[in-house]
């Protein structure tokens, strides 16, 4: 069976949280994809626990990789040099993925050439309750109202390989900073567009506590919904870059787990 989508999963010190994301990807519907896990330089058990729910599935749909040098954006760098399928999607290690996950993520892209990504809806409720519907509702209507920019966290990327390449993919000399998932998707949105469906689903963890240090303010999120897309360049290059930087949230931030 020929892969067509690559996951890139990084991870630092996810013991007790990845193995349960790997089996949710594991029981993939659609086995059509490779999975390689980005070991970030862990010091917990989380490679040996990744390694015991690998155990078992087809060795080569997977694989783990160390990456020295810290930070996710310096993981997914490494990640994307070693992807050869059409497809790449960015999973968390302590995210829940259904199994229509994979299958979801192919349909969409199959559907709409212009796509240059798809993104999932990020749920915190049962995906058939009340709760979780008013989410998907709320998501979509912004995803349509602000059709060019970003409403899904990293946890819930997918791209066509191509594209993410020819616009310079994960660099931290590009955006060295947090908030690197909204940063590339206001880039790959130069090829193409996002596609958002009521289907496709994840469910991250709610596990963060203080996110201050690895989000954006109050004012700065305003601003980001409401720039006209003609000025998004200055937006992130010049005036979030300096902001960012004068804070030092910088990618090796998400490192720090203060959770709850």
């Amino acid at each position: 069976m020929s892969a067509l989508i690559t996951i890139l999963l990084p991870f630092f010190n996810e013991e007790g949280w990845i193995g349960s994301t790997i089996d949710s990807l594991i029981a993939q519907k659609d086995q059509r994809f490779h999975l390689i896990l980005l070991d970030n330089g862990s010091t917990d058990g989380g490679r040996l626990e990744a390694e015991q729910h690998l155990a078992g599935w087809d060795a080569g749909m997977s694989r783990i990789v160390p990456v020295a040098t810290p930070g996710k954006t310096n993981a997914l760098t490494v990640g994307l040099s070693l992807v050869t399928t059409p497809y790449v999607a960015i999973c968390d290690a302590d995210t829940h993925y259904p199994p229509c996950y994979v299958a979801n993520c192919l349909k969409l892209f199959a559907g709409r050439a212009d796509a240059t990504a798809v993104m999932a809806i990020d749920l915190y409720d049962p995906a058939d309750s009340a709760a979780a519907k008013r989410r998907m509702n709320r998501i979509l209507g912004k995803a349509r109202l602000h059709r060019d920019r970003c409403h899904a966290g990293g946890y819930a990327q997918a791209f066509r390989t191509d594209a993410l390449r020819a616009v310079g993919g994960f660099d931290t000399q590009r955006w060295p900073f947090v908030l690197e998932d909204h940063e590339v998707i206001h880039r790959v949105h130069r090829l193409g567009i996002s596609l958002y469906d009521a289907s496709h689903y994840c469910h991250p963890s709610p596990r963060r506590g203080d996110r201050r240090c690895v989000s954006w303010t109050r004012f700065e999120r305003l601003l980001y919904r409401f720039m006209p897309r003609s000025r998004m360049d200055w937006f992130f290059y010049e005036f979030l870059w300096r902001r960012l930087e004068h804070r030092r949230a910088f990618a090796a931030a998400l490192r720090e787990k203060n959770w709850t």
